[in-house]
């Protein structure tokens, strides 16, 4: 492989490659090279990219006093978009994705030798002329400021060497061209004039006689070709394989996940090794990567405020903060249950403060309160460089990345964000000033700009696109998805140059006919890079039926090997389910949490008691948005706090006025809102407002039926109960106790969602919540209510006095205590039975860990 390497490096011979990809491979190449012939040391050979070699070229033909300032592509991003801004207007929109377009137009231009002068006579469109307008601008800049960019330094080394500034006799190698560039060809006949040698290296051409497998599905495809890979493989462990496919962009990463389950089904429970085996070339966005999201998250927080679901990104993150992140969990459970707002740091810490003691939650928030005054002390503007280092130092304050170690490809990851912090701090070139907004929005678009990919160390498999391909050498290709709406691919013209101008100079992609060869070229180069060469394509992908590319011509048609399918489905009925005994332990001396509610789980539903009293469970609600019913719930709660507070009896509340009740509701109400309008936006402030007036009516309408009863004296609000049954405690906590004038007491129960009943019509208990709290009372009770206070129903349903016979009352508070005694007993014996009877939709939410769907299934 790669044969010709060993003579096309003698005499100091430079290779000039298509692009990194193929400069990096061809070192690789020669290492190996010289290790097999028994060298224990070499010289470094003069492999560069294009690009690369472009700017060693130039450095070496002059010094840097009298050529011109190289700009990286951000700065010639911004400039781009200062002079599109210039001739377009400050209203545009879309404008990053313009200069994109606009570089890319550039660039296509310089390789195709063509001016701007030749631009704007020949466009067409309004938009064609307004490119020229802003590309002269550009051009301007570039000249005025004695700079150079990308595109710019092909040109300049041509002018370099015309020029006699490149040492004659030198040996330049160029591999992997596929089209042919006018820049390049000119270079090319520079350099032979200045008395340089120049070749070009032939295509590889192993000789291979291609076959042709069709699959049903593009997922068999990819699988198949996953393990034939693994075939070859076996056969040579030291074989380098290549599956090309096209639109990785779009689809590598579930292409990926493809192909390494038919390399090595079950790779998802294998070691990391596993899934390296098989690597695509085709990086990600860096802003795609979740470390890189979380920073730029962070800092979006300092220039604006933040959703809830933003937040809670952060919450949960463990690359910011510190330690443990068990509190910082129940913060996020917190934030759930809160009104959705645009968040700022301050708001934030007020709102949660206090809601959880772990330390960790209260580290988080004291860091949250630095993070939120260093946002309240930046300046006005300042130089990029100057907002990288405050940037930086804001993301080191958060904690990001973390405190966890960090593997290979997230220290890469880590330092390729640094240097993008670098490229910025280099945009003072270009932009002398900017706001934290638009750095902060510059910052996000470089990120989004840049693609990145870890460099795996020795891949078996590298799955990669035909561009990435070009001028390698492999011992066995796939070429998977070959198409015929795939192959060839879709041509892409420059839509800011007239169409005209392009096919007279002969760029990439002017005519169908241009794309077409390219396509039969690349094929052609692909087929002879292997001595063992396999084609594929799918006759359905997404839903849509396809065929085999012409381009595929006489290639043998073999039946295709079988799909292996995913591994998890061939596990589908294998053995036989063992029953194992694991007894849940009885209860001791743990917490149980959840309080009667616990006790009315274990009479209807006894897993549910086990998971949500003895594990603590919680199934995670969804954020809340506008006014939540938790909230709605609470502050009903606090307005009867606040309305009851003065303990009044029933004369009391039957002497009052309705406009009395109106107006004492109404203040009870305010107060209830006062802290959560203080840090509201206008929208959720309106949608409390609506609130506060529900429960203005809502409690005044209460307070009418609430006169109605037998006398009584509220004796206690907002107390607490502890309910013991052998090593069982629960913590209880109710609304409100009346005292009767025989000494005795009734329980209230406030609800605030769809109306409750506490017995049903046979006289049997619905709910016994209030049971558990009678039976933990040392006073005697004579009634039990549940107070429901909903707009669809207010009023009370009770028990005992002023509700049922009371004479029959004892006997059933014996009978409930009776019932409740023995689901306590269960409760604490380990009792996890489930309901069969509840259904799918109330199991789901602990699905996960009774299996209940399985049991159903009789799986």
């Amino acid at each position: 492989m790669y044969d010709w390497l060993q003579a096309a490096l003698e005499n100091d011979s430079t290779i000039v490659t298509a692009n990194r990809r193929l400069a990096r491979e061809l070192r690789k190449a020669w290492s190996a090279q010289q290790v097999a012939r028994g060298a224990a040391a070499w010289k470094t050979p003069e492999i560069r990219s294009w690009q690369g070699w472009l700017a060693a070229l130039v450095a070496d033909a002059g010094s840097a006093t009298d050529l011109p300032t190289r700009i990286n592509a951000h700065q010639s991003q911004v400039l781009w978009e200062h002079c599109l801004r210039k001739e377009i207007g400050d209203d545009i929109t879309g404008l990053p994705a313009i200069g994109r377009l606009a570089r890319d137009t550039w660039q296509r231009l310089a390789d195709a030798r063509v001016s701007i002068r030749d631009v704007a006579r020949s466009a067409r469109s309004q938009d064609q002329r307004l490119y020229a307008a802003a590309a002269g601008r550009y051009l301007a800049v570039l000249e005025n400021e004695a700079w150079v960019d990308d595109a710019g330094l092909a040109a300049l080394a041509l002018d370099l060497v015309a020029a006699g500034r490149v040492s004659p006799g030198r040996r330049f190698l160029f591999a992997g061209f596929d089209r042919n560039r006018p820049s390049m060809t000119a270079l090319q006949a520079a350099l032979r004039d200045a008395g340089c040698e120049v070749a070009e290296q032939p295509a590889a051409d192993y000789g291979a006689a291609p076959v042709m497998h069709e699959f049903e599905q593009r997922d068999a495809e990819l699988r198949a070709a996953g393990a034939w890979a693994r075939t070859v493989l076996d056969a040579r462990p030291e074989a380098r394989i290549a599956i090309v496919a096209p639109s990785l962009e779009q689809s590598g990463r579930r292409d990926l996940r493809l192909v390494r389950e038919g390399f090595v089904p079950g790779w998802q429970y294998g070691p990391a090794s596993l899934r390296d085996a098989v690597n695509v070339t085709f990086g990600q966005r860096l802003s795609d990567y979740p470390a890189v999201g979380i920073a730029l998250l962070a800092l979006r927080w300092l220039v604006g405020d933040l959703s809830a679901r933003e937040v809670a990104r952060l919450l949960q993150s463990p690359l910011t903060g510190v330690g443990e992140r068990h509190g910082r969990s129940r913060l996020e459970l917190r934030l759930r249950q809160l009104p959705d707002r645009a968040w700022s740091p301050s708001m934030l810490t007020s709102a949660l403060r206090g809601a959880n003691e772990a330390p960790d939650a209260g580290d988080w928030l004291t860091i949250i309160a630095a993070f939120s005054k260093r946002r309240r002390e930046l300046p006005r503007s300042a130089a990029p460089s100057e907002w990288v280092v405050i940037l930086d130092e804001c993301l080191a304050r958060l904690g990001w990345p973390g405190p966890e170690a960090r593997s290979s490809d997230a220290y890469q990851l880590v330092n390729r964000w640094r240097e993008l912090l670098n490229d910025f701090a280099r945009l003072d070139i270009v932009a002398s000033s900017m706001t934290a907004r638009t750095a902060i929005s510059r910052l996000e678009q470089m990120a989004a700009d840049t693609v990145f990919q870890p460099e795996n160390r020795n891949p078996a498999v590298q799955l990669m696109g035909a561009l990435e391909a070009s001028g390698e050498e492999f011992d066995a290709v796939w070429l998977a998805g070959m198409t015929a709406a795939n192959w060839p691919p879709p041509g892409t013209p420059t839509p800011l140059v007239s169409r005209t101008l392009q096919i007279e100079r002969g760029m990439p992609d002017a005519t169908p006919a241009d794309t077409r060869d390219w396509a039969e070229a690349t094929l052609q180069r692909l087929s002879g890079s292997a001595p063992v060469v396999v084609c594929s394509y799918a006759l359905v992908d997404e839903d849509v039926e396809q065929v085999a590319s012409d381009l595929l011509g006489d290639f043998e048609r073999i039946e295709a090997p079988p799909d292996t399918g995913w591994q998890a489905s061939s596990l589908v009925g294998q053995g036989e389910v063992r029953r194992i005994d694991d007894e849940v332990p009885p209860v001791t001396s743990e917490t149980i949490f959840g309080g009667a509610g616990t006790v009315q789980q274990q009479l209807s539903e006894p897993f549910s008691a086990f998971a949500f009293g003895r594990l603590g469970a919680r199934v995670l609600e969804r954020q809340a948005l506008g006014v939540p019913a938790v909230l709605r719930g609470n502050l009903v709660h606090e307005t009867m706090f606040r309305l009851y507070h003065d303990l009044p009896t029933a004369d009391t509340v039957r002497a009052a006025s309705d406009d009395e009740v109106r107006a004492a509701a109404s203040e009870a109400a305010d107060g209830a809102l006062r802290r959560h309008l203080r840090n509201s936006g206008p929208v959720l402030a309106q949608l409390l407002q609506l609130e506060r007036d529900r429960i203005v009516e809502l409690v005044t309408s209460f307070i009418g039926k609430d006169g109605e009863r037998d006398e009584f004296q509220v004796e206690a609000l907002e107390g607490e109960l502890e309910f013991r049954r052998g090593p069982l405690r629960l913590q209880l906590r109710f609304d409100r106790i009346d005292r009767f004038a025989d000494g005795s007491i009734g329980i209230i129960d406030y609800k605030t969602g769809a109306a409750r009943t506490l017995l049903l019509r046979d006289g049997t208990v619905k709910e016994a919540q209030l049971f558990v709290y009678a039976m933990a009372s040392d006073e005697p009770v004579a009634m039990l209510a549940l107070a429901n206070l909903d707009a669809r129903e207010t009023g009370f349903s009770g028990a005992g006095r002023g509700f049922t016979d009371e004479a029959q009352w004892p006997g059933l508070l014996a009978a409930i205590g009776a019932e409740i005694v023995a689901a306590c007993d269960d409760l604490v014996a380990g009792d996890v039975r489930i309901v069969a009877e509840q259904g799918a939709a109330r199991a789901r939410g602990l699905n996960v860990l009774s299996r209940y769907t399985e049991l159903r299934r009789g799986e």
